[in-house]
């Protein structure tokens, strides 16, 4: 149960890089006019939806690698979180030598899989004709706007 809850954690850790920071090169920070709700069409929602389903099976498979390389560098995945947060909060993470080599190398190993997963995150946009801009501000309505997530939760339904 608790190694199902890290793993949902990776995974949001993995997505928010992969839907929202890694792309903002390509996506102007949101200011307080764009953060109003957003008109999306059920038909536009029933392709997100189909495009989260996508995404979500290959993060599945994103998360076994990450998990295995945690363990296979000698980590125990509560010590790579503790480490990953000291830091995301740009704080110095107490280490040995053995772990900041085993960080460093896990490290490598969520680099490559993060860039994996934006290429296969954009075939699935690419499919569905979706773009990353419009896929990340639904992300964000959908996070705050209590209706659209209702919207969707019928559409899932359907």
């Amino acid at each position: 149960m608790r190694s199902m809850r890290i793993v949902q954690l990776l995974a949001v850790v993995l997505m928010f890089g992969i839907a929202t920071g890694a792309s903002a090169q390509n996506v102007q920070p949101i200011n307080s006019q764009q953060q109003k709700n957003i008109e999306v069409s059920d038909q536009e929602l029933q392709t997100f939806a189909k495009i989260m389903q996508e995404v979500r099976k290959e993060q599945k498979a994103t998360q076994g690698v990450m998990l295995k390389a945690i363990k296979d560098n000698g980590l125990d995945v509560k010590r790579y979180q503790e480490i990953a947060r000291a830091k995301r909060k740009g704080q110095n993470a107490q280490m040995s030598d053995k772990e900041k080599k085993a960080y460093q190398a896990v490290q490598k190993v969520m680099k490559k899989e993060q860039q994996k997963m934006r290429k296969k995150m954009n075939s699935i946009l690419q499919k569905y004709s979706m773009k990353r801009r419009r896929y990340v501000r639904i992300s964000r309505a959908l996070q705050r706007d209590k209706q659209l997530q209702k919207r969707l939760q019928e559409l899932r339904k359907k």
